[in-house]
């Protein structure tokens, strides 16, 4: 009877245990540990993108990005913007940014020869070094073309 109780005892006090990291939320893991430990790191940032979502096939399209510094020092990123659905390149171009400040690129679009339908245009920015925060790097509109 002297063992089952010391069982007992050290399952009460396991289990207490368990429970107690659990409700404060605490890593139950060395990955979860890792996760906490990273620092988001930022860079680079699409603020906006503007074109028109509706347009006479035949016309130019003017998409506008502005893209964003979030550090405090100067970086350098490539901007480029496509056309995915046809495999176009609409422009690309290596821009200076000044700490915490913001650039406008205008971009002239084609759509001359295309058929009707809906067209996505994607602008990207390359990741810069120690940069971990890339959900913001990437944004896509689509543009319906009509005769």
């Amino acid at each position: 009877m002297k063992g089952t109780y010391c069982v007992n005892k050290w399952s009460v006090i396991v289990i207490f245990f368990v429970c107690y990291y659990l409700s404060k939320g605490l890593p139950c893991s060395l990955a979860d540990e890792k996760k906490k430990g990273e620092t988001t790191v930022r860079g680079v940032t699409i603020v906006s993108m503007d074109a028109p979502l509706r347009t006479t096939i035949g016309k130019k399209v003017f998409i506008v990005v502005v893209i964003g510094n979030e550090r405090t020092t100067k970086l350098t990123t490539i901007l480029t913007v496509t056309c995915p659905t046809t495999k176009q390149q609409i422009g690309r171009e290596a821009e200076a940014l000044d700490e915490h400040s913001s650039y406008k690129a205008m971009y002239s679009w084609s759509t001359e020869g295309l058929k009707e339908g809906t067209y996505v245009i994607r602008a990207e920015l390359e990741k810069v070094p120690d940069e971990t925060d890339v959900s913001d790097n990437v944004r896509e509109i689509e543009i319906n073309l009509e005769r």
